[in-house]
């Protein structure tokens, strides 16, 4: 409802909450969502028993809760943790599931912990970390900022107005999976609401302010380790690049296609980013089952989103040559050594024209830019948990 409003019938809708435009071309949205409330509530009493530290409210409703701790009083995260599992009620209307708090954080001095579904004992939190030190270094927490709280990017950066209401508009969806019941093997539908972690709400921001300055004239390397939500990460960065405009205030990107080196294009990618753009037909698959020539004929029609597996790439890199007057973002999943032996022997097979023998899917793409070079109307998006030196060195001078 915050995202699309109500709809009222005979062409009534009530707006919640008024979104960000895209452009600047249109003074009167801009104005609207200027006129967004924002406020917060200390010490909010939600029953006899129970008193929440602060409450964020946006145009009335309650979107996030707190629970704070002070390291120097003898607290930490973990009894904020413990707060909302053993003294927190679930079914309480601030807390209650798609209709109450969107996330809800524990915070001390030095970390922040988020949950999005309050479960009792159950209740699962993910850390809301900036993480500490670069590189190899690099561990999870936050860093130690001098005369700051090392907490204190919560409320310069994600708590403003602007930070808020992208995490609404762009980022937070209801996740829905189907899996047997173990008793009667009929199928059970989990929802789950999707809220970015820190790195994840940080990468795209980070990208596409690097494309509304840069355009077309770079690629990208993200270092993105397994397991941290990556196909959420490529899901969101698909589905904001699609609408990207640059700083002269036109639209970056005709298409975006997503390459993954799974034989078949991930479900669960797919179904995330219908999801956040609220449409059918927003993401095109062009699968091992499709031609060349399905591929560049989606290409040519400026399909928005395009769903692909690896083996197609070669046939990307040819089709973006030729479609001079087109801009394309490709972002690649995966692209490691794990990669299975079929699919890099697939490719190889593809592309074997100076009988190079490549051991991985990244050796492969590595190649293939090193060939064709930096194409002036595409950008190359590589998501990778152990990215090869080769590989930082293509992207470095690509």
């Amino acid at each position: 409802m915050l995202k699309y409003g109500i709809e009222l019938g005979k062409g009534q809708d009530f707006c919640l909450m008024y979104k960000k435009p895209a452009s600047l071309k249109n003074p009167k949205l801009l104005k609207l969502y200027e006129q967004n409330i924002f406020s917060v509530m200390e010490e909010v009493v939600i029953s006899e028993k129970e008193r929440i530290d602060l409450v964020v409210f946006l145009n009335g409703l309650a979107i996030m809760a707190f629970e704070l701790k002070s390291n120097t009083s003898g607290q930490d995260i973990d009894d904020a943790v413990e707060q909302y599992r053993t003294h927190r009620d679930p079914k309480n209307r601030l807390f209650l599931f798609k209709s109450g708090t969107l996330v809800n954080f524990a915070m001390d001095l030095n970390e922040v912990r988020m949950t999005t579904r309050l479960e009792g004992e159950k209740t699962y939190f993910l850390p809301f970390n900036i993480g500490k030190g670069t590189g190899i270094d690099s561990g999870a927490g936050n860093p130690i900022v001098e005369g700051k709280y090392s907490v204190s990017y919560m409320w310069e950066d994600i708590l403003k107005k602007d930070s808020l209401i992208d995490l609404i508009s762009n980022f937070i969806y209801v996740e829905r999976t189907e899996k047997p019941d173990p008793y009667t093997g009929k199928l059970k539908v989990k929802e789950t609401l999707i809220f970015p972690r820190f790195h994840q709400f940080d990468v795209v921001r980070k990208l596409l302010a690097d494309v509304r300055q840069n355009r077309t004239s770079c690629n990208y390397l993200i270092q993105h380790s397994a397991g941290s939500g990556k196909t959420n990460s490529i899901a969101w960065l698909a589905h904001r690049l699609i609408s990207q405009y640059d700083t002269q205030d036109k639209i970056v990107y005709d298409t975006v296609l997503i390459v993954t080196d799974r034989i078949v294009v991930d479900r669960q990618l797919q179904e995330a980013v219908r999801r956040l753009d609220h449409k059918s037909g927003v993401i095109r698959v062009i699968d091992d089952r499709c031609s060349s020539q399905d591929l560049r004929l989606a290409l040519e029609q400026k399909t928005k989103i395009i769903g692909t597996t690896i083996q197609k790439f070669p046939y990307i890199l040819d089709s973006v040559a030729s479609l001079k007057d087109c801009t394309f973002a490709v972002i690649i999943d995966e692209a490691h050594s794990s990669t299975s032996g079929l699919n890099v022997a697939a490719l190889t097979h593809t592309l074997n024209k100076d009988d190079k023998e490549f051991k991985s899917t990244e050796d492969v793409i590595t190649e293939q830019i090193k060939k064709s070079g930096k194409q002036p109307n595409m950008s190359v998006f590589a998501f990778t948990a152990t990215p090869k030196a080769t590989t930082f060195t293509t992207f470095w001078h690509a």
